[in-house]
């Protein structure tokens, strides 16, 4: 072939013919967790403390160990695993602590932005929330971060 006709020579691409990327970063898994799933960032958080995987595998070995399934899992590695649950128990009571604390931190910025913005708005805010929860009657949260039901 001619040298100068690859300078014009055009290029084709049919479907499904051309330089195909696809992301699989693991980032993409996390973004995949849905909404209903709780609290989302929360999800993502104790994700990263242990995969969900690994959670079931220390479950299982724990489990196994306390039906009596010595041959499947040896009375040592279940004690190493519920130690670990016991582990990633706390650092997600750590979570659910630092989450609390930040909602906190933002409802009393969010207050004080109105007691600037609208003295009078932010006593009616606090009526309505003097009395308790601001929930329709009979409805429960739509999600609970790490409190047990009282």
């Amino acid at each position: 072939m001619f040298p100068w006709l690859w300078v014009w020579a055009p290029q084709t691409h049919f479907p499904w013919s051309g330089a195909v990327t696809q992301d699989i970063a693991p980032e993409a898994f996390f973004n995949a967790i849905p909404p209903s799933a709780g609290d989302g960032r929360l999800e993502h958080e104790a994700f990263e403390l242990a995969s969900y995987g690994r959670q079931l595998g220390w479950i299982t070995e724990v489990l196994l160990a306390q039906a009596g399934e010595h041959d499947a899992v040896s009375p040592q590695r279940a004690a190493k695993s519920l130690q670990k649950l016991k582990q990633l128990q706390g650092g997600i009571e750590a979570l659910k602590s630092k989450r609390r604390e930040r909602l906190e931190t933002d409802a009393d910025a969010a207050l004080t932005r109105l007691a600037q913005a609208d003295p009078d708005g932010l006593q009616r805010v606090l009526r309505r929330h003097a009395a308790g929860p601001a929930l329709p009657a009979g409805s429960a949260p739509a999600r609970r971060i790490g409190r047990s039901p009282a």
